[in-house]
Parts: structure tokens; sequence; C-alpha cells
């Protein structure tokens, strides 16, 4: 059984990682940053200072499923099963596959309905680092709901 604790939740993408982190209870995930991958190309440094500052036990990773469920080989999947190894290997602590189908979707829904107004297509980008970030809420969040339960993903 794994060590109780905050959990570190991650929307993987190859321009930004959405991160999400959940309170030491394991109840609620919170949205706490996007990070882009061109401007800050050591990620791991900026994984391993939230680590230590928040004292994360576990890591949760989006993956990328079908929408029956099943998992479709492909260069995605594998930019994520890298993305997990290299985590394991940095940190050793547990990394765990999440389904991450609709999560953009639903972030991206729930943005627009906050705002309620149109936006200037200069805020795209500012949206979509939001909106990664809310994804990875969505992700961490459906893996705290299960609790302690097994994997559903590979």
């Amino acid at each position: 059984m794994t060590q109780r604790g905050p959990v570190l939740g991650l929307d993987f993408g190859e321009r930004r990682i959405g991160v999400a982190l959940s309170d030491p209870e394991r109840l609620i995930a919170s949205g706490l940053t996007t990070l882009d991958r061109r401007r800050q190309p050591d990620y791991l440094q900026a994984f391993e200072e939230i680590i230590l500052r928040e004292k994360v036990t576990d890591i949760v990773v989006g993956y990328p499923l079908r929408t029956d469920g099943e998992q479709k080989p492909g260069a995605k999947t594998e930019a994520v099963d890298a993305f997990a190894s290299k985590l394991r290997e940095r940190f050793g602590l547990p990394v765990h596959l999440e389904d991450e189908s609709f999560t953009s979707a639903l972030a991206a829904e729930s943005l627009r309905q906050r705002r309620g107004k149109k936006r200037k297509p200069r805020d795209w980008m500012r949206d979509k680092a939001e909106i990664d970030r809310v994804a990875a809420c969505y992700i961490l969040q459906d893996w705290l709901d299960r609790g302690e339960q097994g994997e559903r993903t590979p």
C-alpha cells in the first residue's frame, strides 16, 4: 500500500504539461500550474521542486485511451509511456496511469462557461495553458474518486 499524502496529477502534452495537486487527505484536486516545455526544457527539475516542497507521495499521469476504453498503440501512448518511465526513474515514486478521455474538452467547456464571454484570438494561448491545468485536475480527481481500488488503466 502506498504512503498517504499529496498526489501530483499531470496532463502530459508535447508542448505543455498541466499540473494539479491533491490535498494530503487525497480528497480534492486543485490546479497548480502549466509548464511550457519549450520555455522550460528542464521540466523534471520543476516537478522535483514541487515534489519536495509538497511532500508528494504518488504521481498520476493522464493516459490516452480510445473512447471504448481500449489502449491504442501510437505515438501519443508511446510518449506518455516514456514520460511515465522518466518520472519513475527520476523520483522513485509510484506513477499511476489514468484515462484522460475527454478531460481537455471538459476543461475547455468549464472555462467557456465560467467566462461567459467571447475571447479574443490572442487569449487562446493563455486559455490553452489553463485548459491543460484544469484537465490535470480532472485526471487527478478521477483517480482520487476511485480511492485505493487499484489501477483502471494499463
